[in-house]
């Protein structure tokens, strides 16, 4: 008699990927655009997010300030940091939800060639929040308003909507962004039927990949940090940007029926004693 095993229907339990979405290099650090005439609204829109990067050896000085210190020459990434893994969510079988917790890690080279190392959000401060010990860079209002409070920047105007916004313990300290993307269901790969959408199972699982960024250094810039603007620091201005692939695949857990040899099967055969 043949020791071979005999073909069986195996029963297997795995996760099915049922479509997915693949946001190719999608920008994650940006603030919102506004008017720039009177009443100032937001518009929805993006722009790259702008950082007054303070000059090095540049000290808060009384106006007229011709303390100029060394302006930045260029910016480089050195790390990203993700404070946790990608969350997600399906809201109401109608989008898919991830967010993203993060942390940036950049090398600032200054004209007389010193380097500084600058941690976003860790090291920005509103213009009248300045502090020596842990400010390196200011944003605009429209991303920490006057109060010290970050504010949300969406983009609104075209599918998936998307928003980020920097957390905070308190004013000055700001502990990492918050990227948010909502995928509708709709745009992904393979329509799901509603069976597929009611399954208890339905997951998202999100990988990301292809990590860039964009850095254009413009001018100097003076910013003022008190109300009434008798002081200032002088800064140089540079937009930043991070952009990402990320891809979202939907999928339940099922069994799946094949009909196969296993590799081993046990017996009860024993030559023990």
């Amino acid at each position: 008699m043949s020791n071979e095993a005999l073909p069986v229907v195996l029963d297997i339990f795995a996760r099915r990927i049922l479509a997915k979405a693949e946001l190719t290099q999608q920008q994650e650090v940006f603030q919102e655009q506004y008017t720039t005439v009177a009443p100032i609204t937001p518009l929805g829109t993006k722009a790259p997010l702008r950082l007054f990067i303070i000059n090095h050896d540049a000290d808060p000085t009384e106006v007229p300030n011709t303390d100029y210190g060394s302006a930045v020459k260029c910016v480089k990434l050195c790390k990203r940091i993700l404070d946790e893994d990608p969350s997600n969510t399906i809201i109401c079988t109608q989008k898919s939800k991830v967010i993203i917790d993060f942390e940036l890690i950049l090398i600032v080279e200054y004209e007389d060639n010193t380097f500084d190392v600058l941690t976003l959000p860790r090291n920005l401060s509103s213009r009248l929040h300045y502090s020596a010990g842990t400010t390196k860079a200011f944003v605009e209002s429209t991303v920490i308003d006057a109060a010290g409070a970050p504010v949300v920047q969406h983009q609104n105007v075209s599918q998936p909507y998307e928003a980020l916004v920097i957390r905070s313990t308190g004013v000055n300290a700001y502990t990492n962004f918050e990227y948010t993307v909502n995928i509708p269901i709709s745009s992904f790969s393979t329509v799901l039927r509603k069976c597929e959408l009611d399954d208890p199972s339905l997951q998202s699982y999100i990988l990301l990949r292809n990590l860039d960024y964009e850095v254009d250094v413009l001018d100097p810039f003076q910013v003022f940090i008190n109300a009434d603007n008798t002081q200032s620091i002088w800064t140089t201005e540079v937009e930043f940007s991070l952009y990402e692939d990320i891809i979202d695949k939907l999928g339940i857990d099922q069994d799946v029926r094949i009909l196969g040899t296993p590799e081993y099967v046990c017996t009860d055969d024993c030559s023990c004693p």
